[in-house]
């Protein structure tokens, strides 16, 4: 079921149309306000639109850092489990 949920960021309210929980929805917006509060602490940023687009730019390389760290993992569990098998099926024959 799609809810209305009402967030604030840089200021401004808006009320989203969202699934899932709403406490998940209002902590992204902490999130997102935070990324902004910090971003304008490092005097990074002159207009808003401006501000937008560097906190864009930092959330979409978190986001891409993440993937890449997550499909390390994933090559690193792989491999360890082919080799766990091929221990396994070497020991059994």
């Amino acid at each position: 079921m799609h809810g209305t949920v009402t967030i604030r960021i840089l200021g401004q309210e808006y009320k989203v149309k969202a699934g899932g929980n709403e406490e998940h929805i209002q902590s992204l917006s902490r999130y997102v306000n935070q990324k902004v509060f910090d971003v304008q602490q490092q005097g990074r940023a002159i207009s808003t639109m401006e501000l937008v687009a560097i906190v864009m730019l930092d959330l979409a390389d978190e986001v891409s850092k993440a993937k890449s760290e997550l499909k390390e993992y994933r090559e690193s569990v792989s491999g360890k489990i082919d080799q766990l098998i091929h221990t396994i099926d070497s020991r059994s024959k």
